[in-house]
């Protein structure tokens, strides 16, 4: 298989690159993580409408990959910025060797937690390695990943991305879910990027956000929410003091 047939998938806050083994021996995995996330060509969040990004129609009766996330926000996560997610991957494309690479800096208690018609699948440092893909696999994963961030204007962002199922040559549709369960009660869903529209459909309850695409290219995403206790004051200074505490540690 030639390098324009390499499959990448940049998903969440790791990247999938599913490629056959001729290749990958030439990189090590820190040079395959500096090349997957390297993002001199990507967008800005504010132009994640234009350029190479492009919503389309729901695919019926066609196996494309899905990629789900179930993202846990909790008090902690205002404070450390880190978050629990539960992460499964469908119709994986058929290849005979793959890696997931996650940041180093950005994720920890990586597991496997899934494995269906893939021969072999482990945990390898801060990557997951898969052997003999084949059709309709499962890989199910679970890790902490740092994506939650303060915007200091009294909101809070969960980030993730750049989404993308891309050959050398192009992009190719993917469907990407995600559902995240808000137990933090100071955060009020405050809005999304992109918003809401034709192949991006977002869902709400008090306690939770649910978001479908559909597309083809780079998608980044933003979900942002109100502090409710940052115009408390003392709310404020216990919170402070907490944060600063676990910076001390």
């Amino acid at each position: 298989m030639s390098r324009a047939r390499l499959v990448v998938f940049m998903i969440s806050l790791f990247l999938l690159g599913l490629s056959p083994s001729s290749y990958s021996q030439q990189l090590t995995p820190e040079q395959m993580e500096e090349w997957l996330f390297d993002d001199s060509d990507s967008l800005a969040m504010d132009e994640v409408n234009e350029g190479e990004l492009a919503f389309v129609e729901k695919k019926k009766n066609e196996a494309v990959h899905h990629h789900h996330n179930k993202m846990i926000i909790t008090d902690r996560s205002l404070e450390d910025g880190w978050v629990t997610i539960e992460q499964c991957h469908r119709n994986l494309d058929v290849v005979p060797l793959a890696q997931i690479l996650f940041s180093k800096s950005r994720s920890r208690n990586l597991k496997v937690s899934r494995s269906e018609n893939i021969a072999k699948a482990w945990v390898e440092e801060n990557s997951v390695q898969l052997e003999d893909i084949g059709r309709q696999a499962v890989l199910c994963v679970t890790a902490e990943t740092r994506s939650f961030v303060y915007n200091g204007d009294g909101t809070y962002s969960l980030r993730s991305g750049p989404f993308m199922r891309r050959f050398f040559d192009g992009y190719y549709p993917m469907r990407v879910t995600m559902d995240v369960q808000i137990e933090a009660k100071r955060l009020r869903f405050y809005e999304t990027t992109p918003p809401a529209q034709d192949g991006f459909k977002v869902w709400r309850t008090a306690g939770a956000i649910h978001f479908e695409a559909w597309f083809e290219g780079r998608l980044n995403t933003d979900i942002r929410f109100h502090d409710l206790v940052i115009g408390d004051p003392v709310a404020k200074r216990e919170s402070n003091a907490r944060i600063a505490k676990l910076k001390a540690k």
